[in-house]
């Protein structure tokens, strides 16, 4: 990160962002009223879909201001520009305007010109003829005399106001504060020192995601958080931020949460301009699914994937945006509104992964279709992986027994793992039946091997972890076992006793162990699928091989697996004694037929 491009940031700041006013540094007087913010996503990279500035509120605006002068003009790179008959002839906007007026924008809603100075800094009281609302508001679209009104609007005294005040506004010693306050040589030395140990603090807490607030930031807390406590471990140590903390300004200190927040934004800019900077002029899918966060908002989550010089995929994440409705185009707009954001044209949009929701997928009214009808390029594929786990799921609670199997699981799961003592009873036991088998021979030994485990907990969304669970609870079934048994004997209420009594009943029957051992079977085969069909340089050729080679093991399990299944299944109830039902003897069904028959599948 360029440390030029952070102390210009801040440089340029008003007290709202950048330097604090007094009273709300050092954790005094902080303001009770939140604090307006704007923040990079607010950005609408889309000239023609913006709101003027007067319409955001007085706190805000020279943030909004900056923003986009930081932003710079949108300028779509790419883009198939739209032709219209105009003056009896076939005309565009032509993509060679932008290098020769670098204030042009390009609206492609409303297929039209911007001005950005003029957006900025346009002062309606005072326009004039080649600098009024038509750069600012309606916007340009006469084509055949563009060139000629581009250059009127650029030697026009409006535009030449606009864009001063822009560049005034940008550079902080120009403003009136600065003009009054003049500061020494040596306090901007300082300063500067804040600043860049503050930034320095801030990145290696971004780098290891760790919290920056605490509860207490007072100077007379005993632990600040860790943010203003790194920063004071960070004087300690070097002697020139000490002084620069101590000596410099008291109402200026780069330490407030306000310039933490600002800090953390400047970097996530930073940031995003290097991953913008790779994707530039390429061919690029988006994957998008929802980001619910705490607070139950619903979000929208969304991830670039291209290819870069050297033929690697990448994926790299783009933000998180609030999403009021989840309508079609509701999802389609805000996904427009990021790419423009970031000045990416839907043009060289080539790909669509989502989920299988009907408003993502939907094949007239989805996302998919919306964005296909601006860019019939930019193919919908949902994702093989989520196809694969909604079989599973599908098929998993479609016969009653096995959705019955999966609703005892996480009981048993919730039973042995309650309280830290049934932890520690089913770790000591385990361990206790490893040393057992290691001495009679019946396990091997070696580096890796036997490693100390627990239960894990099934997830409603992952079902390879269904998977990890059932072989935990395969691997550790005498353990479990008798942790239910001291559940039941030192019970004192009959409902807590009654449970451990009934899993245990549950576990020790052939129809619990039989399924278990076909679920995970079943879930082996299904799981190495799903793990491939994620890798990031996975191609669809190859995942289609994979999903073949799967259909195949599956079709030869139903044709050739019941023997040796039951054969493990039947050593497994002999060594637990467990009582196998005679498989020959005729049985009255209960509802549906049995899932177990001798000789083949029921």
């Amino acid at each position: 990160m360029s440390k030029r491009t952070l102390l210009t940031y801040f440089s340029s700041s008003s007290n709202t962002s950048g330097t604090p006013t007094p009273g709300t540094d050092g954790g005094i007087n902080q303001p009770k009223r939140p604090r307006l913010e704007f923040q990079q996503s607010d950005i609408i990279g889309d000239p023609g879909n913006r709101k003027s500035i007067e319409d955001y509120p007085y706190e805000i605006r020279d943030e909004v201001k900056r923003a986009y002068a930081l932003s710079g003009p949108t300028q779509p790179v790419n883009h198939t520009f739209p032709r219209k008959w105009q003056s009896g002839e076939w005309r565009s906007f032509q993509q060679t305007w932008f290098h020769e007026f670098d204030w042009l924008e390009y609206s492609i809603s409303k297929d039209a010109a911007y001005c950005l100075y003029c957006f900025l800094f346009f002062n309606p009281g005072k326009s004039e003829k080649f600098g009024g609302s038509v750069f600012v508001k309606q916007g340009y679209v006469n084509w055949k005399k563009a060139k000629e009104a581009f250059a009127r609007h650029s030697s026009c005294k409006t535009h030449a106001n606009a864009r001063l005040s822009c560049d005034d506004f940008m550079n902080q010693r120009t403003s009136v504060a600065t003009k009054v306050n003049k500061y020494s040589k040596e306090e901007e030395k300082r300063y500067e020192i804040r600043l860049t140990s503050s930034l320095d603090v801030a990145r290696f807490l971004i780098m290891q995601g760790d919290a920056f607030h605490g509860h207490d930031e007072s100077s007379t807390s005993l632990n600040k958080g860790t943010f203003r406590e790194f920063v004071d471990w960070y004087k300690d140590k070097v002697e020139v931020v000490k002084d620069a903390y101590d000596n410099g300004s008291k109402n200026c200190q780069m330490l407030s949460h306000h310039i933490q927040k600002d800090l953390t934004k400047a970097c996530a800019e930073e940031v995003m301009e290097v991953v913008m900077d790779e994707i530039r002029g390429r061919k690029f899918s988006v994957l998008i699914d929802e980001s619910r966060d705490v607070s139950i908002k619903e979000q929208m989550a969304m991830i670039l994937r291209f290819v870069n010089d050297e033929g690697k995929v990448l994926e790299r994440f783009v933000g998180i945006q609030h999403i009021e409705r989840c309508t079609a185009i509701a999802l389609k707009e805000a996904l427009i509104s990021m790419l423009c954001s970031h000045k990416l044209s839907i043009s060289m949009l080539r790909g669509q992964g989502y989920d299988g929701a009907s408003n993502m997928r939907g094949e007239f009214n989805g996302v998919q279709k919306l964005i296909r009808d601006e860019n019939p390029y930019a193919f919908y594929v949902h994702c093989f992986a989520h196809q694969l786990q909604l079989v599973v799921v599908t098929v998993s609670t479609s016969t009653p027994a096995i959705a019955d199997f999966f609703n005892y699981v996480p009981l048993i799961v919730n039973t042995v793992g309650a309280s830290c003592i049934r932890k520690d009873a089913l770790l000591a036991r385990q361990h206790d039946l490893l040393l057992e088998k290691v001495e009679n021979g019946e396990i091997l030994t070696g580096r890796g091997l036997n490693q100390e485990s627990s239960l894990a907990r099934p997830g409603d969304t992952r079902w390879g972890s269904h998977l990890k669970t059932l072989l935990r609870i395969l691997v550790m079934w005498e353990a479990i076992i008798d942790v239910l048994e001291i559940v039941k004997k030192d019970s004192i209420k009959p409902t807590c006793n009654g449970g451990a009594f009934g899993l245990i009943g549950k576990m020790e029957s052939f129809d619990f162990v039989f399924i278990m051992h076909l679920m995970i079977e079943l879930l082996s085969i299904t799981d190495i699928l799903s793990r491939a069909l994620q890798r990031k340089d996975q191609d669809i050729v190859e995942a289609m091989h994979l999903i073949i080679g799967v259909k195949d093991s599956l079709q030869d399990m139903r044709d050739n697996g019941w023997e040796p299944l039951f054969k493990r299944v039947k050593i497994f109830c002999d060594k637990n004694e467990i009582e196998v039902p005679e498989m020959d003897k005729e049985v009255n069904a209960r509802g549906q037929g049995r899932i177990y028959h001798r000789g083949g599948w029921g």
